[in-house]
């Protein structure tokens, strides 16, 4: 189990003010769009550096951007059955619309799953110019820039995009870029390119394989009443007809809350009710959670599995914090890595464990983990060689479970110990 943490800030903020994650949703419904939210482009202003310290090295990690739905068949069945419905004159006046509007979007969407669209490439290009107008004194003494991704087309072009925002700023930056299978086992840790024998053990506690996966589904069916969403669709002699209709229903809601992330100019979110809204947030959450999170109800493996990318962090830093230069080490990845290193660094609600699937979105909410996620270690030094650093996650000041005079500020040293205590518990890294 991982150390005690601090929840992150949108959860403390509903629990300082008596509201409940539930209470926060029904009053702003684009919560609900979970990890396929659009990147905030509104950030709080952050702590002054401490005096005499300058930035010197940033470290970080990053979450492709948006992108389109995650599998073709999830738009494609949604079509194939209203295209049915059409055909045996079965949709209601709502469902015409909502099948136009299918029609019109496939023209950007149709076989475009996993691809990033124009919206995620520049959300990537604007974290880069935030990065460079932030810590211009790294960025004006020609630091070492180095870049990798996973092997996905789409977090490769994150990497392109981020990259190109870099560029924009000074086009005489020298960046490195790279992709490929060798830089998979701490980019992607969960990939089947990793060790044969934690491939295997990744892939049995993942869905659909893992025991969960049964509890998962029979929460979801027990959670999720969709009759009035397929009365408002399809008449009635219809409805008896579909296929495994709950499946139905969560793909129409996939595709809802993708469209705002591509450039369909499609909105359909409105079909459903804010409590409908809630319920499939809070499914979808859960998933989440029990897979990538510090889930007590399944186990908890998968937790560990990010500690490789975390000893990623920290050797990264001591490297360049020894050779006395100034860096910027970049990675691109996927939700789940974000998610993965939060935890192994036992901070936000993604570390914190619950035992049961009810009292999980009062610690983890999967909005907080949105298209273009990011997590940045900014370290600074002193004229006396003394190294601080920060942790930012999405542009905002995020705390260590670490006793600190200076927070957010950290010393490096402390914090170092810190993570490799982390480290020595793993089930996965061997220290």
């Amino acid at each position: 189990m991982r150390p005690l943490l601090i929840i992150v800030a949108l959860v403390v903020a509903f629990t300082a003010t008596g509201q409940s994650v539930r209470e926060t949703i029904l009053s702003n419904p684009t919560l609900t769009r979970g990890t396929y939210s659009l990147y905030p482009t509104q950030f709080k202003e952050q702590t002054a550096v401490p005096k005499g310290y300058k930035p010197f090295y940033i470290s970080h990690y990053g979450r492709h951007g948006s992108r389109f739905i995650q599998t073709n068949e999830q738009f494609d069945s949604v079509v194939s059955v209203l295209e049915d419905a059409a055909s045996k004159d079965a949709l209601t006046e709502l469902g015409k619309e909502v099948y136009g509007k299918f029609i019109e979007a496939s023209r950007v969407c149709q076989n475009r799953a996993g691809e990033l669209t124009p919206i995620g490439m520049k959300q990537q290009r604007e974290i880069a110019q935030r990065m460079y107008r932030n810590h211009p004194e790294i960025f004006r003494h020609n630091p070492r820039i180095s870049a990798v991704s996973t092997v996905v087309p789409r977090v490769i072009l994150s990497m392109s995009a981020f990259t190109e925002g870099l560029l924009r700023e000074n086009p005489k930056l020298d960046i490195t870029t790279d992709t490929g299978r060798r830089f998979m086992k701490y980019v992607n840790p969960y990939s089947a390119d990793n060790d044969p024998d934690l491939t295997r053990r990744v892939a049995e506690y993942r869905f659909p394989k893992a025991e969960w996966s049964k509890e998962w589904y029979k929460f979801r069916d027990k959670n999720v009443d969709n009759s009035r969403l397929l009365a408002s669709l399809f008449k009635e002699s219809y409805i008896p007809t579909i296929e495994n209709s709950m499946e139905l229903s969560m793909n129409l809601f996939r595709n809802a809350v993708c469209f705002a992330g591509t450039t369909a100019d499609v909105d359909i979110e409105g079909i459903f009710t804010t409590e409908e809204k809630y319920c499939w947030w809070r499914v979808i959450n859960l998933f989440y959670y029990v897979e990538k999170g510090n889930s007590g109800i399944g186990g908890g493996f998968i937790s560990d599995v990010s500690d490789i990318l975390l000893k990623d962090f920290i050797d990264q830093a001591q490297s360049v914090i020894d050779a006395g230069t100034r860096a910027v080490t970049l990675r691109f990845g996927h939700d789940g890595n974000v998610i993965g290193l939060l935890n192994s660094m036992g901070v936000t609600g993604w570390a914190k464990r619950v035992e049961t699937f009810e009292q999980v979105e009062s610690v983890a909410c999967d909005f907080t983990i949105p298209m273009a996620s990011n997590i940045q270690w900014i370290f600074y030094r002193n004229r006396a060689g003394s190294v601080i650093m920060k942790m930012l996650h999405n542009e905002e000041e995020v705390l260590f479970p670490v006793q600190s005079d200076i927070a957010p500020y950290y010393r490096w040293q402390d914090i170092k110990e810190y993570c490799n205590e982390i480290l020595k518990s793993s089930t996965v890294y061997k220290f």
